[in-house]
């Protein structure tokens, strides 16, 4: 089925759902519900069907909860919907990558917490200690019994070594899905391109920028994908804001782009286009 994004984005625009009364206008509210869920369904294809098609239960879930909850007050009700979007299609993306980090293993919640916390107390204790000394210190430190932190150390091997590994050409997209944030830049990037390339060409293009113009654009890039790299990985590329990592391994604390807009005393938007014209430069070199 082709779908035309032009035409659906007028449909969710000039739908009367949002004047209608749910109470004294029931069936009418009904029957713009069902169609504005349809719209918004036929947008999302529109704009790219081989990457959302797979998620038809997720789009139908948070159209449902925009339009329970959204405010005329808020603006748009297209834009509104689309940031709700972006951010649930980031989490499925996220928990995608973090699953496929453990080649199938079951790892619960709290595992996964504790190998974050393993491997920053690692980090900080490792080279001044041999393995036993290190596990009887993080066993202290963690309250857990030595033995499950030799098991946490072997989840946490498996987790360094397949993110070197999983450089594939998905895991490009979703870096890419991560630095464009979904927004002004769409498509995929050329076949067999590896994350590893990816990264160098992201650093070639932050060598050739204005010195005043890295420091903001360190920072965005940095705070969108530093948690999907492994610390070696970061350690190879000099537009990584190494603050920025250091502050993450340590308390696992990143910045918002808020955070950002008031470091460098600017509003979001003007950080946003700033970022969005340096990808669109990268996209043309791909």
């Amino acid at each position: 089925m082709g779908y035309d994004k032009k035409t659906f984005e007028r449909r969710i625009q000039e739908s009367p759902l949002f004047l209608l009364d749910k109470q004294t206008e029931y069936a009418a509210f009904k029957k713009e519900f069902y169609r504005m869920l349809e719209s918004l369904y036929c947008y999302l294809m529109a704009t790219n069907e081989s990457k959302y098609e797979p998620y038809g239960c997720e789009i139908t879930e948070v159209a449902t909860r925009c339009i329970n909850n959204f405010d005329n007050a808020r603006g748009s009700f297209l834009n509104y919907f689309n940031a709700a979007w972006k951010k649930e299609f980031s989490h499925i993306i996220g928990e995608k990558i973090r699953e496929e980090k453990f080649h199938g293993i079951r790892i619960t919640e709290e595992d996964k917490r504790a190998i974050q916390k393993y491997l920053r107390l690692a980090d900080q204790l490792g080279s001044i200690l041999n393995r036993n000394e290190l596990y009887e210190r993080l066993s202290d430190a963690m309250e857990l019994p030595v033995v499950k932190i030799r098991q946490i150390a072997q989840l946490s091997e498996i987790s360094v070594t397949t993110d070197n590994y999983a450089f594939d050409e998905a895991t490009t997209r979703s870096l890419w899905d991560y630095i464009s944030d979904g927004r002004s830049i769409e498509g995929d990037f050329v076949e067999g391109e590896s994350a590893n390339e990816f990264l160098s060409l992201i650093d070639k293009s932050f060598s050739t920028l204005q010195e005043r113009q890295k420091p903001v654009i360190s920072d965005m890039l940095t705070i969108r994908i530093c948690t999907l790299l492994s610390k070696e990985t970061i350690a190879k590329f000099s537009f990584l804001n190494k603050s920025i990592v250091s502050e993450w391994l340590t308390n696992g604390i990143i910045p918002t782009q808020r955070d950002i807009a008031k470091k460098y005393n600017r509003n979001e938007a003007s950080i946003s286009r700033t970022i969005n014209d340096f990808l669109k430069k990268i996209k043309k070199d791909l």
